[in-house]
């Protein structure tokens, strides 16, 4: 919420790099801290805005400050898209619009009021106001309280850049696996330098700072998208009732007359302050995907406790795994939507084991060593609302949330999965996958005396074949096309490990021609497996489904081999988490399940990049692979 002008700080960190050089300007910003959100003023009209903070940098040269603008940011709007004479005020004068649509933009803003010597306000002084759209294009003004407005000062005294990408929060519905959402948020960068100003890094501490953000309405919006679908200009009526309708926000309360509609004034600029740059707490190391095959550690903005609902913990990793479901999207060429889960910080790392640094729950503390499946993850699972899901219990998971995947220092969970752990140790990574892998045999019931051919034997592939050959099934053959793999299926229980140019020879050869009574596919990322598993079963058998399809559609799927052999299909994805993931901490713990061969290698997380080149390539015999955090 808003603080009150009169105690408002906007800190700037002063830093050696200008953010706009950097591969990632966002990070470049993570060591100064957020403001307060921004909202409506208390006193104003109006229905509320889309959530806002921004950050403050400054180098020698220049102030810099970057906006994360949450919510539907609106495209500008363009010259062609207004009629001919539609007018706008301007300093008491009606100018033509087309030379002035920046007033009509959704956009944010930065007033800059340099003070005299002595740092008091003085009314009659001069301040400078940059208006920035979501093209970068902004409206510069040297202004004077009071009204007058110089619009011809300042065009090439900025520079800004404009993006949308994945950072930070999300709400309801605004992650997804299948990256099918197009929800994204908008962000801005601006850079001012002083010597415009008449200001030094020195003497800008004798300055005062405001922010804020403006909207068009939900009316608005959608009269400016039927327009633009039917592309039909603008008419007067359209941008006076936009104009009219504005909802403006800042991180400042005024004190004196807030009920008074308007930025330009004292009341909403709060005190500058530079602090030196140094290693403090806003910031965080975190894997982000730049491209394909492309991983990096950069400088995360910490996510906020106070950001989150209640039942939020801040998680502070120390082992986080590899889940072969991260390949395809390490590996995948086209660049993800900003909703997908794995273009966040952190990336897509959902098997984490860490300590709680901050709660807002009653059932964990700060202390607590714990298994924690971070945001990015939940809101996936939460959001598909399998038989588990109930509205009262879970629809917490998909309020506003300060997402993060796990390949992050700090990451934010929730008490729905978070699990509590007597011990902080890389094994109990393992009681992911093995939830899962739960979740499938639950669903396949009792495999006594039964045939089964697991066909992938990765990390999961090795669990279900050690959790079957546990539960009695009387023959268990672990398909892959990796000899050492055979091996370790062998090692955790396989009576068979065979490659897939012999496993039909092979399974005929155990069952008198007949088939397995179960198939699982453990292999996904592919079309053909599923119709191999169609071979290796039995008339009036089971298929598991457990890999991960990259496509929506099948072309090759053999419906008619299913549906002549009276083929049962058993699906198991997103598990129960007030069931298959405490079910599996507990086997772990209780020692009633060996994780022994499964964990094989271990990096780093500054080494991310060179974990993930082994675990795709399946170099030096990898099974799983665990990153370390300092």
């Amino acid at each position: 919420m808003p603080v009150k002008q009169d105690v408002a700080r906007c800190v700037g960190v002063v830093t050696q790099q200008n953010p706009l050089d950097s591969v990632s300007p966002y990070h470049a910003f993570s060591s100064a801290p957020a403001t307060e959100e921004f909202a409506v003023p208390t006193q104003w009209p109006g229905p509320p805005a889309d959530d806002t903070t921004a950050r403050v940098l400054c180098t020698e040269e220049s102030l810099f400050v970057c906006f994360e603008c949450e919510g539907d940011a609106i495209e500008p709007i363009q010259a062609s898209e207004i009629s001919d004479g539609v007018k706008v005020d301007v300093s008491g004068e009606k100018m033509d619009l087309k030379d002035w649509s920046v007033l009509v933009d959704e956009r944010v803003e930065v007033f800059i009021w340099p003070q005299d010597d002595s740092g008091t306000p003085v009314l009659d002084q001069r301040y400078f106001a940059y208006e920035i759209n979501f093209n970068g294009v902004a409206l510069t003004n040297h202004a004077q309280f009071g009204g007058r407005f110089d619009f011809t000062w300042g065009k090439d005294s900025y520079k800004a850049k404009c993006f949308r990408m994945a950072v930070g929060r999300a709400g309801a519905g605004t992650i997804s696996a299948s990256a099918s959402a197009e929800a994204e948020k908008a962000v801005v960068v601006v850079e001012i330098p002083f010597k415009g100003l008449g200001l030094t890094l020195s003497t800008a501490k004798n300055m005062k700072i405001a922010l804020h953000r403006a909207q068009h309405s939900p009316a608005c919006k959608k009269t400016l998208s039927s327009k633009r679908a039917s592309k039909t200009p603008l008419s007067q009526a359209d941008v006076d009732a936009i104009l009219s309708e504005m909802i403006w926000s800042s991180w400042i309360n005024p004190v004196e007359n807030p009920e008074e509609i308007n930025f330009h004034r004292p009341g909403f600029f709060a005190t500058f302050q530079c602090e030196p740059e140094s290693e403090n707490s806003h910031c965080c190391n975190a894997a982000r995907l730049l491209r394909a095959n492309k991983l990096e550690i950069v400088s995360s903005p910490k996510p906020l406790l106070s950001k989150c609902p209640k039942g939020a913990v801040l998680v502070k990793a120390k082992y986080a795994s590899v889940c072969g479901s991260d390949m395809p999207y390490f590996k995948n060429t086209t660049l993800p939507k900003a909703s997908s889960y794995w273009n966040r910080d952190g990336f897509c790392g959902h098997e984490v084991v860490g300590e709680v640094v901050a709660s807002s729950s009653d059932n964990f503390a700060v202390g607590d060593p714990v298994l924690a499946l971070p945001s990015s993850y939940f809101k996936a699972h939460a959001a598909s609302r399998q038989e588990w899901y109930k509205e009262s219990v879970h629809g917490v998971l998909l309020r506003p949330f300060e997402v993060r995947g796990g390949f992050s220092e700090i990451f934010t969970s929730h008490e729905l999965y978070c699990y509590k752990l007597k011990e902080l140790k890389p094994e109990m990574l393992i009681a992911q996958g093995l939830g899962t892998v739960l979740q499938l045999a639950r669903k396949l019931g009792c495999v006594i005396g039964k045939t089964i051919a697991i066909v992938g034997q990765g990390q999961n592939g090795l669990l279900a074949t050690r959790l079957l050959s546990q539960f009695a099934a009387k023959v268990v053959v672990g398909v892959d096309p990796l000899e050492y793999r055979q091996q370790r299926a062998l090692e955790c229980g396989a009576t068979h490990a065979v490659g897939p140019d012999k496993a039909l020879e092979l399974i005929h050869e155990l069952t008198d021609g007949r088939g397995v009574d179960i198939v699982i596919e453990m292999v996904g990322h592919n079309q053909d497996t599923i119709n191999t598993c169609f071979e290796y079963v039995r008339n009036n058998g089971t298929v598991g489904i457990f890999g991960v399809p990259d496509d929506a559609t099948y072309n090759n799927f053999e419906y008619g081999k299913m549906f002549r052999k009276n083929l049962t299909l058993v699906s198991a994805v997103v598990p129960d988490p007030g069931r298959d993931f405490p079910q599996a901490l507990a086997l772990i713990e209780q020692g009633r399940f060996a994780t022994d061969g499964i964990l094989t290698h271990s990096f780093k997380l500054n080494d991310i990049q060179n974990g993930f080149d082994v675990s795709s390539s399946y170099k030096d015999n990898v099974i799983k692979l665990v990153f370390e955090f300092d």
